[in-house]
Order: C-alpha cells, then sequence, then structure tokens
C-alpha cells in the first residue's frame, strides 16, 4: 500500500506546477471544444459533472452545453466522507455553496442513481498514461468508481500528467481522458 505521504507529496509538486489561471483557462477551452465534438458526448443523454476548483479544468462549457441540449446534468453532492449523491441540475443558477466551497446542487434536488450516468466528467489532480487517477484525498470519485462501472473521462491539463501514481487495491482506472490534443482511450 502506498503511503499517504506519497500521495500528498504528489498533489503538491502537480499543485505547484500550476502556471495559472490564464494557462488553465486557455487549456480549458480546447479540452472542452473536444469533448463537445466527441461522439460518446454527443450521444450520451445522462452526463455526470462536477464544478471546477481553481487548478482544475473548467468543464463549464460543456456543462452549460448539455443544458443546451436538452441532456440530464447531475452533479455531486458531498456528504460524509465518502458518500457522494449525483443531483439532477436544470440551471447553474440553481447551485449553492456547499463543501469544500464548491457550488453544489440544494439538498432538495432529484437525486438520480450514478448507474443512470451515459458520461461521468472525472475531475483529478494527476492521471497516468494508462488511465490510472490519483484526486483530491477523499475517496468520494473512489467509492463511487469502486460500486459503478461507468463511462469516465478525466479532465486533463498538461501538468497533471505523471508517470506512475499511488495505487489502492480498489482503484479503478478511467475509461478516458480529454486534454488540450483530443481525447484519449485507455481501454
Amino acid at each position: 500500500m502506498p503511503a499517504m505521504s506519497d500521495k500528498a507529496a504528489l498533489r503538491r509538486r502537480v499543485r505547484e506546477a500550476f502556471p495559472g489561471k490564464v494557462a488553465r483557462d486557455a487549456e480549458s477551452a480546447l479540452i472542452c471544444r473536444h469533448v463537445l465534438a466527441w461522439e460518446n458526448y454527443q450521444a450520451a443523454q445522462v452526463i455526470g459533472g462536477y464544478m471546477p476548483m481553481a487548478h482544475e479544468a473548467d468543464v463549464t462549457p460543456i456543462l452549460l452545453d448539455a443544458l443546451a441540449q436538452g441532456k440530464t446534468l447531475l452533479l455531486p453532492r458531498c456528504g460524509c466522507k465518502p458518500e457522494m449523491a449525483f443531483h439532477q441540475v436544470r440551471s447553474l443558477d440553481e447551485l449553492i455553496p456547499g463543501a469544500y466551497g464548491l457550488l453544489e446542487p440544494a439538498p432538495d434536488a432529484p437525486v438520480v442513481e450514478p448507474g443512470c450516468i451515459d458520461l461521468l466528467l472525472t475531475p483529478l489532480e494527476a492521471v497516468t498514461t494508462q488511465g490510472w487517477r490519483l484526486g483530491k484525498g477523499g475517496g468520494y470519485y473512489d467509492h463511487l468508481l469502486a460500486a459503478h462501472d461507468l463511462m469516465t473521462l478525466g479532465v486533463a491539463l498538461s501538468w497533471q500528467w505523471v508517470e506512475a501514481v499511488p495505487r489502492e487495491s480498489w482503484d479503478r482506472p478511467l475509461r478516458a481522458a480529454a486534454d488540450r490534443s483530443g481525447i484519449r482511450l485507455f481501454e
């Protein structure tokens, strides 16, 4: 089992490589264009998304497109670690401040079972070219992915690609990742 300090050190190293908001926004725009053009996104009717933290890829254009296309958009609400529920969102304007300072659906927004998700946009701290992902350390996505076989699309900024990440027995690789070059399939 990897030491928690190994994970913390890798998270710190990747975050220190963050070149700033301008670079993040430019790469995010490229990533969003690739995802919006991808046949898996176009065919998906239920999209699981996330509201990005400052150092993550900004997927807001994808979320807005999903709503405009009449897709069902689900966003997470974090409960007690590692529980996370996906709630249907009809507008990003209805989000409220929640866990970790992120906007999230209101508690009374309809809950949808994760197994209904056709495509899950997956945030990450780091990712390998084999699809192994390092998250933030809360275990929310690890718990979800261990319980459900979902089409996961990691959303990776260029400085988040790494050679290896410490893995646990319950970790599951992503099925694909989007970056500024396009979509990479891992299966």
